[in-house]
């Protein structure tokens, strides 16, 4: 009797026992892969949007900068005629929105009496940033862009003038060396988030 018992005791498991173990394990090991799967994408989402942030807030650093290093002079463009040194306009079609005549700085490496002509444009869903050879260009010169935002589905400027009001354009008069007291720039991303900074001009 007491070997018997003590056989049965010691014998394996059975092929159903075995399968249910298994069917088990999968089910555990199902669980444990989607648990994991969900935390690295939501690690992977967390960092993205870090990186975008990151970029937005290099992209308006970049401007507040331009915009206060931005002197009160007039320019000439590719055609030989002069125009004003900071320049707003809201045509999509005009190529640069936001155009500054602008001192150098050791940021970029350039001296600070040096001048540089820099600018920002809206291109399918992409922020440029656009620099130009030269304050005064010579005849059929071009800017060079470089995207430093995308997923941008709207940039809209405005300005504040001497006198206070807002205008959606400048220069506001004949006077192509005059500077606002301050710009306004609003990005609008592909997601809908809007963001406006406003930047005093020096």
């Amino acid at each position: 009797m007491r070997k018997f018992a003590r056989g049965n005791s010691q014998r394996g498991l059975s092929l159903v026992e075995l399968l249910v173990a298994i069917a088990v394990l999968a089910v555990l090991s199902t669980i444990s892969f989607r648990g994991l799967s969900s935390i690295l994408n939501a690690n992977s989402a967390v960092e993205s949007e870090t990186r975008r942030w990151n970029d937005v807030s290099l992209v308006f650093e970049n401007m507040g900068r331009d915009i206060a290093l931005a002197v009160p002079r007039s320019v000439r463009d590719e055609t030989g005629a002069s125009r004003a040194g900071l320049l707003v306009s809201q045509d999509q079609g005009s190529g640069a929105q936001l155009q500054i005549a602008r001192l150098g700085d050791s940021y970029d490496g350039s001296r600070q009496g040096d001048l540089r002509r820099v600018g920002y444009r809206l291109r399918d869903q992409a922020l440029e940033y656009v620099v130009w050879s030269a304050v005064d260009l010579a005849p059929n010169a071009t800017p060079n862009a470089t995207p430093i935002l995308e997923g941008v589905s709207e940039l809209r400027i405005r300005v504040i003038g001497q006198d206070g009001s807002w205008t959606s354009s400048w220069p506001t008069s004949q006077d192509p060396t005059a500077l606002p007291r301050a710009i306004e720039i609003q990005l609008t991303l592909s997601g809908g988030v809007r963001i406006t900074r406003i930047f005093s001009v020096r």
